[in-house]
């Protein structure tokens, strides 16, 4: 009988800037951001751009200006939700706001284009948006961030628009007459061969895009001006909406996503992992009116550093018999060589240990493409995490502590969500559920999960304490969203700040 073993690990230690802490909202408030360690490269002004009509850039501004002060939470539990004490306080850099990096829309402009069938309108609409990200980078004094403020009418008409996919019915297989039986070591290909190359293919006019999504296809098109923006939704900016967060919340959420994308740094979690690189490969769909290919997207986050960047790797066939898309050898490896170029690049050395996370089993072929690509590398790890049927009962009103884990032969289950001791709650919309952790040894198991612990608290898009899954499969699921709308002859922007 397999004996079960169960651990709690400690929460990570979190870096600020003059002390440690176990909860981010404490740390920010009691000892500021961790830029402030690095002397001159901390951000003292924080300059935020506006674009919208002039409705949502006033309650943009308006909520922007509150941000300055203290914000009471308005709920009991200071644990859950504590006051925001203002930018300042917590950031220890000022929030500056100007009239030279606004730029409104004209009401009517978006009305007319509101009118159009949702397709046209979602063009038209981006293009506006679009268009003053791109005029306020061409400001002498350029803004740090811009704060993109969607109206309701906007989001309500285009947030989201579909067409129809290959085969008529989400989910539904293609007509016989573009289909072809797939032949030893190939995948099924959702495109006619007779018809262009996969690299074709996966070049699609932005209005073939089966699903488009208004605030993924911002990013995409305004990440040539190199200027990272924020979306602001009237849940943002205006008050009373239903299923909104208070408003300290609201404040604490935006100004870390700001203050990061201006260049600061808000904290970093404390590492033994010197000079460690954790590399999340992900896979994205690109479905057209006509095509379904699959990118692989990857994204990296530094042990002590902290920064990630994204790389785009190359399109895949999506083999609709296993639904499990895969990288080939030579796929795997040229993947991986761009990883270590791009860290050798930017911090002028190899790394001495990579980590490669995945969410699906490696084949001997990814295998095989890693070891070739990383042989220059001392120590290569690759690790699975993926959902899992395991659930572990507590006896008590809580369900398991996050940190806990869990060993059952050569499994392990690690609880990345569950009951905070730091909070005295635990706030989740369901049962918490473990991650499966397949490849490393039981004797490794626990340094392995402490370490995807740590990069759970490593989000600078929110103030949240922790998220299920490390940064380095997180973002990468990010970046693949955001980049089915960057053209393949575009080299989208590596850094993290321009995906959140």
């Amino acid at each position: 009988m397999t004996a079960l073993r169960v651990r709690h690990l400690d929460e990570p230690i979190v870096e600020f800037g003059t002390g440690t802490a176990t909860t981010i909202k404490e740390g920010l408030a009691e000892y500021g951001p961790y830029s402030l360690r690095l002397g001159p490269a901390h951000p003292a002004t924080v300059r935020v751009g506006l674009v919208g009509t002039d409705a949502s850039v006033a309650g943009a501004r308006s909520f922007l200006k509150r941000c300055t002060a203290r914000i009471p939470s308005g709920r009991l539990s200071h644990l859950l939700a504590p006051d925001f004490p203002g930018f300042e306080t917590v950031m220890h850099a000022s929030l500056a706001l100007d009239p030279i990096w606004e730029w409104t829309i004209d009401q009517d402009v978006v009305g007319k284009a509101l009118d159009a069938p949702p397709h046209r309108a979602f063009e038209v609409c981006l293009e506006l948006w679009a268009r003053g990200v791109h005029e306020l980078a061409e400001r002498d004094v350029r803004p740090d961030v811009v704060v993109c403020a969607l109206p309701k009418e906007l989001l309500d008409r285009c947030a989201h628009v579909e067409q129809s996919q290959p085969g008529g019915r989400r989910g539904q297989q293609p007509p016989r007459s573009r289909r072809r039986r797939r032949t030893s070591g190939e995948q099924l290909l959702l495109f006619d061969p007779a018809q262009g190359s996969i690299e074709a293919a996966s070049q699609p006019l932005p209005e073939d895009l089966v699903r488009r999504d208004f605030r993924r296809a911002l990013k995409a098109a305004a990440m040539d001006a190199r200027l990272p923006i924020q979306i602001a939704t009237p849940n943002l900016y205006e008050e009373g909406l239903r299923g909104q967060q208070d408003p300290a919340t609201r404040a604490w959420n935006l100004s870390v996503g700001l203050f990061y994308k201006a260049g600061g740094i808000p904290w970093r979690v404390h590492s033994t992992a010197e000079h460690t690189c954790f590399v999340g490969i992900s896979f994205h769909h690109l479905r057209t009116t006509t095509t379904h290919v699959v990118f692989s997207s990857l994204a990296q986050a530094f042990s002590s550093e902290g920064e990630g960047f994204a790389l785009r790797g190359e399109a895949l066939p999506w083999d609709a018999e296993d639904r499990r898309p895969h990288l080939g050898e030579q796929q795997a490896h040229d993947l991986l060589r761009k990883v270590v170029d791009v860290y050798r690049e930017r911090l002028g050395r190899n790394p001495v240990r990579i980590v490669i996370h995945k969410t699906s089993a490696f084949t001997a072929e990814e295998r095989a493409g890693a070891r070739r690509a990383l042989s220059s590398i001392p120590v290569v790890e690759m690790e699975t995490l993926r959902s899992t049927e395991f659930r572990l009962l507590r006896q008590g009103t809580y369900p398991p502590h996050r940190g806990t884990l869990c060993g059952c032969g050569q499994a392990s289950f690690l609880y990345t969500t569950g009951y905070s001791p730091q909070r005295g709650t635990y706030d989740g919309p369901h049962i918490p559920a473990p991650l499966e952790m397949i490849g490393p040894h039981e004797e490794q198991a626990e340094a392995a999960a402490g370490e995807v612990l740590a990069l759970t608290r490593m989000n600078w898009n929110s103030s949240d304490d922790h998220t299920a899954f490390p940064i380095s499969l997180a973002f990468a699921r990010k970046v693949g969203l955001i980049m089915s709308e960057v053209p393949l002859d575009q080299e989208p922007h590596p850094l993290y700040r321009f995906y959140m």
